[in-house]
């Protein structure tokens, strides 16, 4: 692997803002899971209804990949961070009290659309402030995404325990989100460039191809990711043949070895080219899901499933970053489209595990992770290649 040259990346005031937001909205992202067992008891809602809220913020994300970048260029980044942030914390507000299931789907659609539009906003001004040493500041982006989430469980498992109730770990959120508002309001965010000369961008060429080789490829990372960490429970537990808490519990190691492939990639990212750590990434996710899915013995595949996570960590990150500097002159549209493939991903594919699951069980259904892996390697590898060939700087 060839190293990168040394060159300075300084984290500055919009850095923080960032790697703080950014954990605040995966913290949102993150609760829905552990409090819906909860939510569900005092609602009498089933599985059917009760899982509409994790599919109903994908189609606020699909809302924000379809208007966002317009949203942006009318209103800018900073406006979008933080009109974003609070769309979110809304609507969790609304899942909490909202009482009945429209006022509780719209609180997650209005959630996923805010969040997203967050998420566009800070993507895209780390990219634009840190140019070619973006991949730093995405990667550490998600590291603290990944320390975030994996306190929802804790914060909800522990407030119920004390008697406070599950509530408290979306309040906690939104008092969170507040400080950060009188902390940061007043950093600068760039304006996307092209916001300068609106009818010179109105006329620019469509997104590069490559761009969209890149997409392509973040959507079936997207749709690998989500099917294990939605399926991956009922998978031990049917098909390795763990009890039921234990295979929930033992998903855990996913989410942990997410945490510590980001935090090694946000090190690697330094000395190495994103292509080369893209693709390194992918085959360790390959190797792992393997294991996981193939292997005889319980420890096995968990061990599979901890390797999956190690390799499936910076599959996001690096591939952002390369899709990011391949459109930097449209990083606000880059993004948002970016969104949109991320959000599809997310609606579409653990459905169709487990629509799947119900006609050929989930051994059988869970294979089309492998399917997943496959076409975004291929992908990947075309794409690399033509960065080499034409943008040796990102490559």
């Amino acid at each position: 692997m060839r190293p990168l040259p040394e060159a300075p990346f300084r984290r500055d005031s919009l850095t923080w803002q960032g790697y703080f937001l950014i954990a605040y909205l995966a913290y949102l992202q993150a609760v829905i899971g552990p409090l819906m067992p909860f939510f569900r008891a005092e609602s009498g809602y089933g599985y059917a209804e009760a899982s509409l809220h994790f599919s109903a913020p994908a189609v606020g994300g699909l809302v924000t990949g379809i208007i966002g970048a317009r949203l942006v260029l009318r209103f800018g980044r900073k406006a979008a961070i933080w009109l974003g942030g609070a769309g979110g914390a809304i609507g969790n507000l609304l899942l909490a009290h909202g009482g009945i299931l429209p006022l509780s789907l719209g609180g997650m659609v209005l959630a996923g659309f805010g969040g997203t539009f967050l998420q566009n906003a800070i993507q895209s001004s780390l990219s634009d402030q840190h140019g070619e040493r973006r991949a730093y500041a995405l990667t550490e982006l998600n590291v603290s995404a990944s320390l975030a989430a994996l306190s929802a469980p804790l914060l909800v498992g522990g407030f119920e325990r004390l008697g406070i109730g599950w509530r408290a770990a979306i309040y906690v959120c939104v008092v969170y989100f507040v400080c950060l508002w009188l902390i940061f309001r007043r950093v600068r965010v760039p304006m996307p460039a092209q916001t300068a000369e609106p009818t010179t961008y109105k006329r620019k060429a469509p997104l590069p191809r490559l761009f969209w080789a890149y997409a392509a490829a973040l959507f079936l990372i997207g749709a690998m990711e989500w099917s294990i960490a939605y399926w991956g429970a009922d998978f031990l537990e049917r098909a390795v043949g763990l009890e039921r808490t234990a295979a929930s519990t033992l998903m855990t190691f996913f989410f942990i070895a997410m945490l510590v492939g980001r935090i090694i990639g946000s090190r690697l990212t330094r000395r190495y080219r994103n292509t080369t750590l893209l693709m390194a990434a992918m085959y360790l996710a390959i190797v792992g899901f393997l294991l996981l899915w193939l292997a005889p013995l319980p420890f096995l595949n968990v061990l599979g499933l901890f390797i999956a996570g190690l390799g499936t960590a910076n599959l996001f990150p690096q591939g952002v970053s390369l899709a990011l500097g391949i459109a930097a002159a449209q990083v606000d549209i880059a993004n948002a489209r970016i969104g949109l493939s991320v959000s599809a991903a997310v609606l579409l594919a653990p459905q169709l595990l487990g629509n799947l699951a119900d006609q050929i069980g989930i051994q059988s259904a869970l294979g089309a992770v492998l399917l997943f892996q496959i076409g975004a390697l291929s992908l990947i590898w075309i794409a690399n290649r033509a960065v080499r060939r034409q943008r040796p700087a990102l490559a």
